[in-house]
This record gives C-alpha cells, sequence and structure tokens, in this order.
C-alpha cells in the first residue's frame, strides 16, 4: 500500500513509500507522515472554509450593490416590524386586546401604502394577527386605542399627513436600518 501522505519522504527517487499496515485503518508509513497528512488536511480544511466565508461575503456585497429600492424597503420594513414587535412585547393587541395570539404582527394605523407613515413609530403598534390580517386592521377599535395610548391630537396629525410623500434614498434607508438594528439590539439586551 502507498503512503497518503503526499509529501512522503522515505519512497525511492520522491515518491511515496509502500508499506504493510500494522493497524486496520493505517494510512501512513510513520506517525511522522501520519502528523504531517493532518496537518496538511487541516490548513486544507482552514483555507477551504476562509475562502467559502469569503465567498458569502462577496456575494452579499454583490446582492447588496444591485438590490432595487424597493428591496431595501422590503429589508427596513422587516427590521422596522421586528423593532415594533420587540417594543411592544407583552403588551395586549391594539385593537381587541388580546393578550393570546397565533402570531402577533406590527400593525398599521395609516396603511403602509401611505409612505409618509410608514416606518412612523406612532402609526405602527402591536397587533394579533386576526386582527391584522382577517378583519383588516380592524380600525375603529384601533383608532379609539390609539387615541387613549397618543392623544387625539396625535392621531388626528398621523390622518392629515397621510398623503405627504416620503422618498427614502438607498443611504437614508441603509441608516435607517442599521439604526433600527442597533434598537433592535439594545431591547434584546434588555430582556436577557
Amino acid at each position: 500500500m502507498l503512503c497518503k501522505n503526499k509529501l512522503c519522504k522515505k519512497g525511492n527517487f520522491d515518491k511515496r513509500a509502500k508499506f504493510e499496515p500494522e493497524r486496520v485503518g493505517q494510512a501512513c508509513c510513520s506517525v511522522e507522515c501520519a502528523i504531517e497528512l493532518i496537518q496538511s488536511k487541516t490548513y486544507v480544511n482552514q483555507r477551504e472554509k476562509e475562502i467559502r466565508v469569503k465567498n458569502v461575503k462577496e456575494k452579499k456585497i454583490l446582492m447588496d450593490k444591485w438590490k432595487t429600492h424597493g428591496q431595501w424597503i422590503q429589508d427596513f420594513q422587516k427590521v422596522f416590524n421586528k423593532f415594533i414587535r420587540l417594543r411592544d412585547l407583552g403588551i395586549p393587541c391594539i385593537s381587541c386586546g388580546t393578550a393570546k395570539a397565533e402570531d402577533w404582527h406590527a400593525g398599521h394605523y395609516i396603511a403602509t401604502t401611505y409612505q409618509y407613515l410608514r416606518f412612523n413609530e406612532l402609526n405602527v403598534n402591536v397587533q394579533c394577527s386576526k386582527c391584522n390580517t382577517h378583519l383588516r386592521g380592524n380600525l375603529i377599535p384601533y383608532r379609539i386605542a390609539l387615541i387613549e395610548k397618543i392623544g387625539l391630537v396625535a392621531v388626528e396629525e398621523l390622518e392629515n399627513t397621510r398623503h405627504l410623500t416620503l422618498k427614502l434614498t438607498i443611504p437614508e434607508i441603509k441608516e435607517q436600518i442599521e439604526i433600527y438594528k442597533a434598537k433592535i439590539k439594545s431591547i434584546e439586551s434588555q430582556n436577557n
């Protein structure tokens, strides 16, 4: 059997040594060759892992570079909604008051189609999936609870500014994503 260590020096003319295995599974002609083989495999595995990590990072950079404005908004929406759910953790649904739900949503009082209020923290509160999805926001009780929470003047301000426009640039969106990620991290560290 040939020694598995490609750098084996015990053979003739820079070839790997031939040997008879003394144990089941023996792959090398000597302990020195076995150590070299293990070290070379460890180096190769470590190098392959570094290359995979580098490729993943490069792919993420390229993916971020080619994202559309809409895709950035979706990313921001995910982070923002997670923040709302964490901010209101333990608070009952703003519309129906239930403390038990299958799933919790970040429910918007003024719909997300009105971009100016889409990421306004006063406009978004924790809501059970039933109210948000099946009852289309359950807006009448939502409004009553929102008035109790932030006051009539603030609710009317939301209602009167819904038609204003807000056009965030991609750098502004990236900045907001980082701000909300930091807020999420802060809340999670307080809860742990």
